[in-house]
């Protein structure tokens, strides 16, 4: 199925990962390219949001064209507080948080169906893969500080906490 053209707005988000500060980030599924939050503005990148990554939206707003994208956050070490889902996270470490949406097949871009089992676990399966692939490309960059990548769902028990860490 073709897909329409995503327009990137590259006046708030950058193809170039980086590991130095704290930002909102897309990662696009079927070329595998990522898109973060640049750091000027005045406007903290992991504040901004995942629409406003893209063209013709606003800040506030939410898009269907962000479902394209997997969505994540990355943290640097003191950039975040508080529990995930009531899960307690070291904000003191590094943290990569990666969507997880069981029911939405980024490929295909349609719903799965709860009863749908083998389709979703299938699904669960290939999200897992993407983010495996998006951490691993945080840790090549060689950040200063240990960092844990999760993925993270609508629910704790629909999460995974501190899936793998490396360290410097």
């Amino acid at each position: 199925m073709p897909r329409p053209e995503t327009r990137i707005n590259k006046t708030y988000c950058t193809g170039r990962l980086r590991v130095d500060y704290p930002h909102v980030g897309l990662y696009d599924v079927s070329d595998r390219s990522f898109w973060i939050a640049r750091k000027r503005f005045g406007v903290n990148p992991s504040q901004i949001s995942h629409a406003r990554l893209l063209t013709g939206t606003s800040q506030g707003g939410s898009t269907a064209e962000k479902d394209r994208f997997l969505c994540y956050w990355f943290h640097t070490p003191e950039s975040g507080d508080g529990a995930v889902h009531g899960y307690p996270i070291e904000w003191d470490e590094g943290h990569l948080l990666i969507r997880l949406d069981p029911n939405w097949s980024y490929t295909h871009q349609r719903y799965i169906a709860t009863t749908d089992r083998r389709r979703l676990n299938k699904n669960v399966e290939q999200q897992f893969a993407w983010a495996r692939h998006i951490f691993e490309a945080y840790a090549v960059r060689k950040p200063k500080f240990p960092l844990s990548w999760h993925m993270i769902g609508q629910r704790a028990a629909d999460s995974m906490f501190y899936v793998e860490r490396v360290e410097p």
